[in-house]
């Protein structure tokens, strides 16, 4: 009751002052205006609202947090109930004659003092040390605040009010962030926009609205950012000093600045130009690093898909049909796809996907001056129906766009950088791998040993057309290693799975295991793996060639189980993206190639197709066929004669002209490699084969994502924040 009882306290105290402001005015020792009034009104409501808000137990019992807010809102309220007192002490300091003859340039200074404050009144509540922010972001977030507090003073001929209700306004969406903060662990982002609706009709359920002591010191900034409008105000000319030059002055230079803001925000690319990313496994931090504007409109710019030039719908399906008829004239007298066609209808063949965390051939990197081989096992394998390298978008994490790539056939290159489409997107009629099988009278299970919630999984999933999802909960008693569930368990678990249910399967396994950091030491000293490169040992890189080797043992193990299975199996195995420490060793080691090369080998790692039966039309020797994961998906379904929807059929006939495309740059049909920037093929005819190909695949994604651009972004948002350890519940780890 501390804050309840202060609060009171301040309020008789603004109201006295009203009081006697109103006494001296019929006393004739002064005036007050209407203005006035209005202004010392708003601050008293303030006080008001935070007396009635702590006095039922909504605001953080804290001394000294009462004691400031109240006696900055008092003050101001003082300072309003007297605004004409002050106004001409102002006036009589800015006159021809007075020590400070310059009314505008005050004014202006006023406006920027505001717009400090107004800074502070967004980030405090949910950002309690400003130290933490990079300098230049928190510059940059207060030239944004500055520039539209200023440019609506000038537009509304420096009148205060429209700046002083933006500050307000300011204060408002930073308690908001603190209370979104509070309840998920998660920032508000530019997506939580298209679901307004539903937070409004959920915001009233379960939740305790709490101010804590930071949300009264933000709000005592916000009340110095309008007092301070208030004041600049006061320094507008008199009527007969007005002129109508000064006018059209004041909107033109209020309009740039306005015009700028808008100019800079729309004009100039935060991610790439300015360098403001979202992590968006943690994207808190990010908020916390670059302010709530910067990041926000970073998100903002990111997350809207670029729609192709001169898009239709009827332009993309046409293209679909055309690629689509392609595939089927090349194949119309194929006769090994026509037997395993034939022999998929009949036999029905499990089918397992396994994506297999951070999993790679470091072997690449020179052996990594360590004489190492890699996974062992994996690569022996020589009775795939196919193999080769995996050309992914995510490096050193974003295992969920690999898995979209995947899942879907759609590739990250046609939405760019920093975009992850499980936590963005509508999904919900995305064409993708699990629907597929859930058509063709399959029963579908993802499993992934973490929480339901990371990455939106939760809910993906479900409009995906998997059946169940299998997470952290289903495997309570499995075998961990470094706490985390082992690949080994997993596969025990789709044997499982195999074993107590004779339906045709989609399993769809996203494992943990090998998930970094690398500096745990909580390898056993028997699965050891020690490298040393070039003379040196490097602890982290032992613990992840370890992880490895742990992988590479499981997958042995589980392929030995599936040969002895009295039933038709097929497995695609593929690893999500490699561990983040190769880049230096690429660029220490490969140093005369040219930079599209040197960069995808940071963006490559492995897959292999396999089957525990002899599939028709197939030698199954292995063939290498080098692809990304975009187009893994249809190439798992053509090799094994599973029914390929237009679609997938045009990713088929796409890779012909471009077989592989991922965010860092793709691979035209004589096995060159170029840069994403490269769009002019300067009389290269095969290069200007894959731009082309680049181009429909950019029209026909657009159309299977997006069809209309209508409803693009999700509407169901994951419930708790990301979270690594599976130990812990969800947001538990919190940002240091």
């Amino acid at each position: 009751m501390v804050v309840t009882i202060i609060t009171c306290l301040g309020l008789a105290g603004t109201v006295t002052s009203a009081a006697l402001a109103v006494r001296r005015a019929r006393s004739g020792q002064g005036s007050i205006s209407p203005y006035a009034i209005a202004w010392g009104i708003a601050f008293a409501l303030l006080q008001a609202f935070i007396a009635i808000w702590s006095g039922i137990g909504l605001v953080q019992d804290d001394l000294l947090s009462a004691l400031v807010l109240n006696i900055i809102l008092t003050g101001c309220a003082t300072a309003a109930f007297n605004r004409e007192q002050l106004a001409s002490r102002l006036q009589d300091l800015t006159s021809p004659t007075g020590r400070f003859p310059h009314p505008l340039v005050l004014s202006i200074a006023f406006m920027l003092l505001a717009s400090t404050a107004a800074t502070l009144g967004l980030e405090l509540s949910s950002n309690h040390d400003l130290t933490w922010m990079y300098p230049l972001c928190l510059l940059l977030e207060f030239g944004l605040i500055a520039g539209v507090l200023t440019g609506l003073f000038l537009v509304l001929q420096r009148r205060g009010a429209a700046s002083a209700a933006l500050a307000l306004i300011l204060y408002i969406i930073g308690v908001a962030e603190y209370f979104v903060i509070t309840f998920k662990s998660m920032p508000i982002t530019p997506g939580d926009l298209s679901a307004l609706s539903t937070a409004a009709a959920v915001a009233g359920t379960g939740y305790t609205y709490t101010l804590s002591a930071f949300c009264l010191y933000a709000l005592a900034c916000a009340a110095i950012a309008m007092v301070l409008a208030m004041l600049a105000g006061t320094l507008r000319p008199a009527p007969e000093a007005r002129s109508r030059k000064g006018l059209i002055i004041n909107l033109l230079v209020g309009l740039l600045l306005i015009g700028g803001v808008g100019a800079h925000v729309t004009l100039i690319d935060y991610y790439h130009t300015l360098g403001i990313t979202i992590y968006t496994w943690r994207p808190l931090e990010s908020y916390y690093r670059q302010g709530f504007l910067p990041a926000f409109i970073s998100g903002a710019q990111t997350i809207n898909p670029p729609k192709p030039d001169d898009y239709s719908v009827d332009a993309a399906e046409a293209l679909i049909d055309e690629y689509a008829r392609a595939y089927d004239e090349q194949n119309a007298t194929n006769e090994n796809r026509a037997a395993a066609e034939a022999q998929f209808d009949e036999e029905e063949p499990t089918v397992i996907a396994i994506m297999n965390e951070t999993f790679a051939d470091l072997s690449i990197y020179q052996q990594m001056h360590a004489d190492y081989t890699g996974p062992e096992f994996f690569k022996s394998l020589s009775d795939c129906l196919q193999r080769g390298k995996l050309y992914v978008s995510a490096y050193g994490g974003g295992t969920a766009n690999t898995e979209y790539e995947f899942l879907t056939g759609n590739s990250m290159s046609n939405l760019g950088t920093g975009v992850y489409p499980y936590t963005i997107y509508n999904l919900m009629d995305a064409e993708n791998l699990a629907g597929q099988f859930k058509d063709l009278g399959y029963d579908t299970v993802a499993m992934h040993p973490n929480h339901a919630t990371n990455w939106n999984r939760e809910n993906v999933y479900e409009d995906f057309g998997f059946d169940d999802f299998l997470a952290i909960e289903d495997f309570q008693d499995a075998e961990t290693l470094r706490g985390m569930v082992t690949d080994r368990a997993t596969y025990d678990k789709i044997l499982e799975l195999l074993d107590t249910n004779n339906n045709p399967q989609f399993i769809f396994d996203v494992t943990m295991q090998n998930h970094s950091g690398y500096n745990t030491g909580l390898i056993p000293v028997d699965k050891r793996v020690e490298l040393s490169i070039d003379g040196m040992s490097d602890s982290e890189i032992n613990e992840y060639v370890s992880l490895i080797k742990e992988s590479d043992e499981a997958l042995r193990y589980f392929i030995r189980q599936l040969e002895r299975l009295d039933r038709k199996v097929v497995v695609v195995f593929f690893g999500d993206h490699q561990p983040f420490f190769p880049s230096r060793f690429n660029d220490l080691w490969f140093t005369d190639e040219d930079e599209a090369t040197h960069q995808e080998r940071l963006w490559q790692t492995d897959y292999l197709i396999w089957a525990n039966y002899d599939v028709a039309g197939n030698d199954q020797t292995s063939e290498t066929v080098d692809l990304s994961t975009n187009y893994l998906g249809s190439a798992l379904m053509n090799v094994i004669g599973a029914p390929l929807s237009d679609y997938q059929k045009s990713l088929i006939s796409l890779r012909e002209a471009l077989p592989a495309i991922n965010t860092t740059g793709f691979e035209d049909a004589d096995g060159r490699w170029y840069l994403s920037s490269v769009t002019d093929a300067g009389g290269n005819a095969t290069l200007e084969e894959a731009v082309q190909a680049r181009s429909d695949y950019a029209t026909m994604q657009y159309y299977e994502m997006f069809y209309d651009g209508k409803n693009i972004y999700t509407t169901r948002y994951q419930s708790a924040a990301n979270e690594t350890d599976p130990n812990l519940a969800p947001g538990t780890t919190k940002i240091q």
